[in-house]
């Protein structure tokens, strides 16, 4: 048994395996490894801190209970990262909840750290723009916002969307293309 200064260098694969004899401290270090980049993930979706939460809660307890199906030898994140995806987009397909503008400045930018030779006009209008573009991702169809959110926020390549949303490359392509041009038209509006 490796100490607790060890864990750290324990792989994902021996943490699965240990989980599959009954180990909970190997999921626990998985948790702690994944959860914060599960939330940031599920934060962009849903847009509420409340709910990503529960994604991130959900998204782990799924894969828990789902561990024996896991084939040993891939890798955990993505993994877990496609079970958040999927309950993100059931939230946004039941839901449909809207952007709250001051939810996501609080994640870019901590209040009080105004630039004070910033123009206070120009400020605003760009505020404005940027609640028009937030509400019009929102509006978007929960498969275009989906791959729109993992290509743009995530930085993710077209093969791994599709690994994670288990679609085509063509339909990654063709969705982040309609996306793309309905918030074209929203900006052109602007």
């Amino acid at each position: 048994m490796k100490e607790e200064g060890e864990i750290e260098q324990t792989s994902d694969g021996e943490l699965i395996s240990r989980v599959k004899a009954g180990d909970m401290g190997g999921f626990d270090e998985l948790v702690r490894r994944y959860q914060k980049k599960i939330y940031y993930l599920a934060l962009k979706m849903v847009r509420d801190h409340d709910l990503a939460d529960e994604v991130v809660q959900d998204a782990f307890v799924k894969a828990y209970h789902a561990m024996n199906k896991f084939k040993e030898g891939y890798p955990f994140y993505p993994w877990i990262y496609r079970i958040a995806v999927n309950i993100c987009m059931n939230h946004l397909k039941q839901s449909k909840r809207q952007i709250r503008l001051s939810d996501e400045r609080e994640i870019r930018e901590p209040v009080g750290r105004e630039n004070p030779h910033s123009n206070p006009e120009k400020s605003l209008m760009e505020v404005e723009k940027m609640k028009r573009l937030e509400n019009a991702i929102d509006a978007l169809p929960p498969k275009w916002k989906a791959v729109l959110v993992l290509r743009a926020h995530e930085d993710l390549s077209y093969e791994e969307i599709s690994k994670v949303l288990r679609i085509p490359k063509g339909t990654v392509m063709s969705r982040l293309n309609r996306a793309r041009e309905r918030l074209k038209e929203v900006l052109e509006k602007l």
